[in-house]
């Protein structure tokens, strides 16, 4: 199937900007299918600029990325920059202003992605083209990528298979080490990170494991050996990328044989998140659904985390548009992709919850993380020959 052209859709979306400027990774990602190794973490800037009229969209870059564009079959410009034009952020300033020249639209209304602009390009910027007149971006583009293509949901469908494969694959090497005090916490997640990139993941973003009391902490980073121990909950949280498109993927476990209580707290989770499931569809607005799942835990005297949210898009980035909270009123659509997390207090005070990810279809919405169902709390005890 061939890839929709995004850039001349938002070209064509707004009569109130004749050009457009985006830094962030993600609406590069999305606009074009490009992505570049690690941009959110490094020290340089990429932009994609794009006018009404010129079908040969402009990226900025630094010549270290240049060769990535290779593989994607860039057909656009490209101009590059290089510390020799002195510091990252000065060397991307004089490349930019350069293709904004080149581009005759430095007395035009450009919309830029602000939530992506430090203050000092944005200074630059307003400072080296007066006449241009400048507006925000970022709305249209976090509506834009709410509703995601075939190809897209194909891509995150591929990303939660790899998500749950990472998952298991690290627990095929915890089994059989409990209470044989030689298998750390770092490891376990170190080999989740693994595993998804031996699967295919292009990128890992957030990585996180909790256990025990620790598990009340939705940050939980590991500072010594904690071992694997027997009769605690086990969490792990981390996001993955592939191809451009995101996933979330947030697990539970339990090392050893659990109590009653424990049982029934994770068992109260998923009765929590089918219902939850079973109102994600088209046309309920955001708010109505939060309070539809809030009352139905306190019907049924379920502590729910309400205040942390019950879910977000995801896509082109890890966190996006819509995100579920009470104070949204936007009504779901079509063709979004939630991750659902629907987090509940258990036993020991621990958080419990188990992200999986869905699209939004004509009658409802469609499971797209069914790798294998994580109904029943997963128990990390004997010895499996699965690896």
């Amino acid at each position: 199937m061939k890839r929709k052209n995004h850039v001349e859709i938002l070209l064509n979306e707004s009569d109130s900007f004749d050009a457009f400027i985006t830094k962030s990774p993600a609406n590069i990602a999305y606009l074009i299918g490009i992505t570049f190794p690690f941009p959110d973490q490094s020290v340089f800037s990429a932009a994609l600029v794009a006018c009404k009229g010129d079908n040969l969209y402009t990226l900025v870059l630094p010549v270290e990325w240049e060769c990535v564009l290779k593989s994607f079959s860039w057909k656009g410009k490209t101009k590059t920059y290089s510390i020799n034009d002195g510091s990252p952020d000065q060397a991307f300033r004089k490349a930019l202003k350069s293709v904004i020249d080149d581009m005759k639209i430095s007395d035009k209304k450009v919309a830029i992605d602000y939530s992506n602009w430090t203050a000092g390009e944005l200074g630059y910027l307003k400072d080296s083209c007066p006449a241009m007149t400048i507006s925000n971006l970022d709305e249209t583009m976090h509506k834009l990528r709410e509703i995601k293509s075939r190809d897209e949901i194909d891509k995150i469908q591929t990303a939660a298979h790899i998500a749950d494969r990472g998952m298991i694959g690290a627990l095929n090497h915890v089994e059989g080490t409990i209470g044989n005090l030689n298998y750390t916490c770092a490891e376990f997640l170190e080999r989740v990170r693994v595993h998804a990139i031996e699967f295919g993941a292009n990128c890992i973003g957030h990585l996180n494991l909790s256990m025990g009391r620790f598990g009340q902490s939705w940050y939980t980073p590991i500072h010594d050996l904690s071992l694997t121990d027997e009769g605690k909950t086990i969490r792990v949280d981390y996001s993955l990328a592939y191809n451009g498109c995101w996933t979330c993927c947030s697990r539970m476990f339990y090392t050893g044989k659990p109590d009653d209580n424990a049982v029934r707290a994770y068992a109260e989770n998923m009765t929590l998140k089918n219902f939850a499931v079973s109102m994600l569809k088209p046309g309920i607005r955001v708010s109505e659904f939060c309070e539809a799942v809030r009352l139905k835990a306190e019907n049924d005297d379920i502590e729910l985390l309400y205040e942390e949210g019950l879910g977000h898009g995801v896509g082109a980035s890890e966190n996006e548009w819509p995100f579920l909270t009470a104070d949204n009123d936007e009504i779901l659509k079509e063709g979004m992709v939630i991750a659902l997390d629907v987090k509940t207090n258990g036993s020991k005070n621990e958080m419990i919850h188990s992200v999986d990810i869905y699209v939004l279809t004509e009658d409802g919405n469609c499971k797209l993380s069914d790798f294998r169902d994580w109904d029943t709390m997963y128990l990390i005890n004997g010895v499996r020959s699965t690896h």
